[in-house]
């Protein structure tokens, strides 16, 4: 197996992690926020490593991996954080959480106007959940609803919209080079 369907095989397993990540936080909303950090900890290590790989995969459109390699470092250092410090995390989980979902919106924007310049067809779906993305963003960061119970039923959504986004981005965009 080549290093783009590696490193594509990577950001599947990540995206997968992530939207079971949100499922669960958005059933099980009353789970311990510590336990939450431990765990969304391990998941942006897993996330930040897969990411930093995708990017040196050699993908010729680099959509899916454009932004990789600082995020990659970014989620590292965010996941050791949360495992070394939970209660410093939990306060600020929602702002977190928001800040997370704007940047992921964001990239998401510049990866749907690439898609669109190279001519994929489905660019709108990548646009559509940028903005969802955005919009989720904004709702966590100037959190709205101040029970715990339903923020993290928010966050949990979030991230699964975003586990959604990313299989979808990696499914769609990812190509390995044709061997000549």
């Amino acid at each position: 197996m080549n290093f783009v369907k590696q490193a594509k095989a990577l950001y599947v397993i990540s995206a997968l992690l992530i939207l079971l990540t949100g499922l669960i936080l958005f059933i099980f909303p009353a789970a311990s926020a510590e336990l939450i950090c431990y765990a969304g900890g391990g998941l942006l290590i897993f996330c930040g490593i897969a990411r930093i790989i995708g990017y040196f995969s050699g993908d010729p459109y680099r959509l899916a991996f454009q932004f990789d390699l600082a995020l990659g470092i970014l989620f590292c250092a965010l996941g050791v954080f949360l495992i070394l410090h939970p209660l410093a995390a939990v306060s600020a989980l929602s702002v977190a959480a928001g800040l997370y979902m704007l940047l992921e919106g964001v990239f998401k924007l510049q990866t749907a106007v690439d898609a669109k310049r190279f001519g994929l067809t489905k660019w709108w779906v990548i646009l559509a959940g940028a903005l969802i993305c955005i919009l989720m963003g904004v709702l966590l960061v100037l959190h709205p609803f101040r029970g715990g119970s339903t923020m993290l039923m928010l966050i949990g959504l979030s991230l699964a919209i975003n586990g959604i986004q990313h299989l979808f981005n990696a499914l769609y965009t990812v190509r390995p080079r044709k061997s000549p």
